[in-house]
């Protein structure tokens, strides 16, 4: 029987919190773009709102991925 290899808890950890990284990322870039969508067709202002709505959901979906990164950084020194 093969000898089985365990990730490590640590490195188990900061994949599961990259992973919930990139589901935010990707939610609330839908949200943004699905707010922008519904705000456009309420104000008939065609993409103004769309592409606004889907500029600020991508700018807050990689604002925990910055964190992310400044927070291994900080812990790596």
């Amino acid at each position: 029987m093969a000898k089985r290899y365990r990730i490590p808890r640590k490195l188990m950890g900061k994949l599961t919190r990259i992973s919930a990284h990139g589901f935010v990322l990707v939610l609330m870039t839908f949200l943004g773009l699905y707010g922008g969508l519904y705000l456009d067709q309420v104000t008939n202002m065609a993409p103004n709102f769309t592409l606004l709505g889907l500029v600020l959901g991508i700018i807050i979906g990689f604002k925990g991925f910055i964190q992310e990164a400044i927070n291994e950084r900080r812990n790596a020194s």
